[in-house]
C-alpha cells in the first residue's frame, strides 16, 4: 500500500510545478520567449531582403545577357536574309509579343515579311476533320502533287503553301494562288493578312502555347503534318517556339519526335530570347540551303545553332 504521504507529496509537488511554469513565464523566461520570436522575425526579415536583391540581381543579369545578345548578334544577322521573302504562320495560341519579336528579327536581317496567316483552333479540331480534305480538293491546283501516301494535312499545307508561298524567289501571287487564299479565308479556318502580292520562299511557323494541363503529344500530329506541307511546297521552313513547346505537351517536341518531319522541317526552342532569335535567322539560311536542323536549349540534338552557317560567316 501506498502511503498517504507520498500522495500528499506528489500533490504539493505538481501544484509548486505549475506555479513554478506561471512564474517563470510571466518572469525571466518571458524575456527569453520575446527575443526569441524576434530574433526570428528578424532572420526572416533578412531572408527576404536577401531574396529580394538576389531577384534584382537576376533580372539586371538577363537584362545584360539580352542586351549584350542583341548587340552581338545584331551584326552576325545584318543583311543574312537580304531580298528574301519570308512569311510568318501562326499557329493556335501563338502569343503576339513572341510573333512581333521573330518578326522584328527577320526584317533587321533583311527579310521582306509578305503575310502573316493566323491558324484557329477549329482548323485541328476533331469536328472539322472531316471537312478539310475536301477543301483541299476543291482548292487543289494543277501544278501541286501530292504524295502518294501523304496525309490529308500534308496536303493541306501544300494548299496553303501554294497560295503564299514558292520554292523559287520571285513569284507573285497569280490566279491560282488567289483562288486558294480566298477559298482557305472563306472556310474561316484560317486569315490571311495582309492579302501577299508575292509568295514567300521561306516560312516561319511561331508554335502556340501549350495549354493547360498539357495534352499528349500525338494531339499535335494534325499541325506537325500541316507544317511538313508547308516545307514541301515552299524553299524552307523554321518552326519556332519557347523552351515549354519543346517539352512533353508542345509542338516542338511533338515535330522533333517525327523522324520524317526533322529531316526537313527545322526548329528553334528558345525564340524568345534575342540569340534565339537570331538562330531562327540562322535556320533560314541553312533552310534555303536544303538543310535542316533543330537548335536550341531544350533536347536539340543539333545544339544551339548552325554551326556551318556560324562558320560561313567567320
Amino acid at each position: 500500500m501506498i502511503d498517504f504521504r507520498y500522495h500528499i507529496v506528489s500533490i504539493v509537488a505538481i501544484f509548486f510545478a505549475l506555479g513554478a511554469g506561471v512564474l517563470l513565464g510571466a518572469g525571466p523566461l518571458k524575456g527569453t520567449r520575446e527575443d526569441v520570436v524576434t530574433a526570428q522575425a528578424e532572420r526572416d526579415r533578412q531572408a527576404l531582403a536577401d531574396a529580394r536583391e538576389d531577384l534584382i540581381q537576376a533580372k539586371s543579369l538577363d537584362k545584360y545577357r539580352d542586351d549584350y545578345v542583341t548587340k552581338v548578334t545584331s551584326g552576325l544577322t545584318t543583311a543574312r536574309l537580304k531580298d528574301r521573302r519570308v512569311a510568318i504562320v501562326r499557329m493556335p495560341n501563338a502569343e503576339d509579343s513572341l510573333v512581333d519579336n521573330v518578326s522584328k528579327e527577320l526584317e533587321a536581317a533583311g527579310a521582306q515579311i509578305t503575310t502573316n496567316v493566323s491558324l484557329d483552333s477549329e482548323l485541328f479540331s476533331p469536328e472539322q476533320r472531316p471537312m478539310v480534305d475536301p477543301l483541299v480538293n476543291q482548292l487543289v491546283t494543277a501544278d501541286v502533287t501530292f504524295g502518294q501516301d501523304s496525309t490529308t494535312y500534308q496536303r493541306a499545307g501544300q494548299i496553303l503553301a501554294r497560295g503564299i508561298a514558292a520554292k523559287e524567289e520571285g513569284q507573285s501571287v497569280d490566279d491560282d494562288a488567289t483562288k486558294v487564299i480566298s477559298g482557305l479565308t472563306g472556310s474561316k479556318l484560317m486569315g490571311v493578312k495582309p492579302t501577299p502580292k508575292d509568295r514567300a520562299t521561306l516560312v516561319v511557323v511561331v508554335a502556340g502555347k501549350p495549354p493547360t494541363p498539357a495534352p499528349d503529344d500525338n494531339t499535335y500530329a494534325d499541325a506537325v503534318d500541316l507544317t511538313e506541307g508547308l516545307d514541301t511546297g515552299s524553299g524552307g521552313v523554321v518552326l519556332a517556339g519557347t523552351p515549354e513547346t519543346a517539352q512533353n505537351g508542345g509542338l516542338l517536341k511533338a515535330m522533333r519526335a517525327d523522324s520524317d518531319a526533322t529531316k526537313n522541317v527545322s526548329s528553334v526552342d528558345v525564340a524568345d530570347l534575342p540569340s534565339g532569335r537570331a538562330t531562327v535567322v540562322f535556320a533560314l539560311v541553312e533552310q534555303a540551303e536544303g538543310k535542316a536542323g533543330q537548335y536550341g536549349g531544350v533536347d536539340a540534338k543539333d545544339g544551339v545553332a548552325p554551326a556551318a552557317v556560324l562558320a560561313a560567316e567567320r
